[in-house]
């Protein structure tokens, strides 16, 4: 299978910086999205410095094994590459001496042959579209969605600054435990890995109506969610990567 990919990350219309990051190796099939927190010279740095540690550590990890590697030695990597992610980011905080806790959430997609492995901390998200199927394949490590209902009640979500509270991000805690998940992906399938300065803007119906139009080039589809996510306010960074699996 082949994989073509598009991404863009902007700062929005009302925020006065840029804290997202986005990380791509291609190559290897390595996708990154980050959504830093804690303002000024922290969540820049955060989101950077975590999408930069994960994408180096696996690169060089990935590249160290000639031969294919079995689905728990994937998981081990991903998640000991997200532990060293999290105690850089944290350690950093506390050097740095941040009024206010810095971290950043992690939404990663590594493709190997036809299997994808997704992991994430915090309520950057990554959907899968089959045919014209949406689904959602990560739960937000939020107060909304582990204490409130499901994390796809927009409306609710939108309520209040505690129900966006995450329960789970990089360099939060002294340690963190990312979720993981695999699947197997067909020709004509297509990954969205983003913030949720694009989700909490835009519905699900929109998302999957811009990934159907996807022929073999994702860019398109990419600026026209950005886009979107712009016109209904830009009220966040927008991050968005889409990867198309071709025959």
């Amino acid at each position: 299978m082949k994989l073509v990919s598009a991404h863009q990350c902007e700062i929005g219309r009302v925020r006065p910086q840029n804290e997202d990051y986005v990380w791509v190796n291609e190559q290897l099939g390595l996708y990154i999205v980050a959504d830093g927190m804690g303002g000024h010279d922290a969540g820049d740095v955060a989101s950077q410095m975590a999408a930069k540690s994960i994408g180096s550590t696996l690169v060089k990890q990935l590249k160290n094994h000639s031969k294919p590697l079995s689905s728990a030695k994937i998981k081990e990597l991903m998640v000991k590459a997200i532990e060293a992610a999290n105690k850089m980011v944290y350690d950093e905080a506390h050097t740095a001496g941040h009024e206010r806790k810095m971290g950043t959430t992690i939404v990663m997609a590594l493709i190997q042959s036809t299997t994808a492995y997704i992991s994430h901390a915090g309520d950057s998200r990554a959907y899968l579209l089959q045919g014209s199927k949406l689904t959602q394949l990560t739960e937000d490590d939020s107060w909304r969605f582990e204490f409130g209902g499901s994390s796809k009640s927009k409306d609710n979500v939108r309520v209040g600054i505690i129900e966006h509270y995450l329960t789970k991000a990089i360099g939060q805690e002294s340690v963190v435990d990312p979720s993981f998940r695999e699947l197997t992906l067909a020709p004509g399938d297509c990954l969205l890995l983003c913030s949720d300065g694009l989700w909490g803007m835009i519905e699900d119906d929109k998302i999957s109506a811009e990934l159907q139009k996807i022929k073999s080039d994702p860019t398109q589809a990419v600026k026209a969610l950005v886009a979107a996510a712009n016109a209904a306010g830009g009220n966040d960074n927008i991050s968005a990567i889409a990867i198309k699996v071709s025959p």
